[in-house]
């Protein structure tokens, strides 16, 4: 075992669960220094209570999968099925069932969903989406959604389906979309320096 080997915890260790995932910062004769990438922790592991993987023989065609929430070593069964791709084959969430919950939040209630349901614009009519204003045909161009708050399971808007997986990746929170607004007006104006490094990882790796 070296240094940036993946790793997978044999057991829990100091509160990281077993299969979660890290990558080896340093080690000694008796331990491993390892960065344990869910929890963001660097935690001292003895070496038999680690196992080296090869985080590229995980995933589609392998029967494990690593959570991008969590990253955690898990069956595929251990996530939900999503879209397929080019070839008709389908693919599964990235992120697994139990962290899923917490993306998912509260779903819409039933009766915000006649509500929404009230107010849904026509097929074949244009819609202006009230987020990105891009103008679409209702079930022709684009795919509308009734967006809602996942912490109440209260309706919002009809938006485009686009803006409604942005507003999902970023688990419609304000303090995210602020890191977004900062993170662009960096290089507002300076755009054409490719000298800025950016910034660096918080796990420094």
């Amino acid at each position: 075992m070296k240094e940036k080997d993946f790793v997978v915890a044999t057991r829990p260790i100091n509160g990281i669960e077993i299969n979660s995932v890290g990558i080896v910062k340093s080690t000694t004769v008796q331990y491993a220094l390892v960065c344990f990438i869910g929890k963001n922790e660097v935690i001292r592991a003895p070496y038999n209570s680690l196992r080296i993987i090869d985080v590229e023989q995980t995933g589609k065609g392998y029967p494990d999968k690593i959570c991008n929430i969590c990253h955690i070593l898990k069956p595929m069964e251990e996530f939900d099925r999503n879209q397929n791709d080019a070839a008709g084959n389908f693919t599964t969430r990235p992120s697994c069932k139990i962290c899923r919950k917490d993306i998912d939040g509260k779903k819409l209630t039933t009766t915000e969903r006649r509500k929404m349901n009230t107010r849904k614009p026509s097929n074949k009519t244009v819609f202006v989406c009230p987020i990105c204003e891009k103008r679409t045909i209702v079930g022709i161009t684009a795919k509308i959604v009734a967006d809602h708050d996942h912490k109440t399971g209260k309706g919002r808007e009809w938006i485009c389906d686009s803006c409604n997986t942005g507003l999902g990746r970023f688990k419609d929170d304000i303090a995210f979309f602020e890191k977004i607004i900062d993170y662009l007006r960096q290089f507002e104006d300076d755009e054409s320096d490719t000298s800025n490094p950016g910034h660096q990882s918080s796990l420094n790796l």
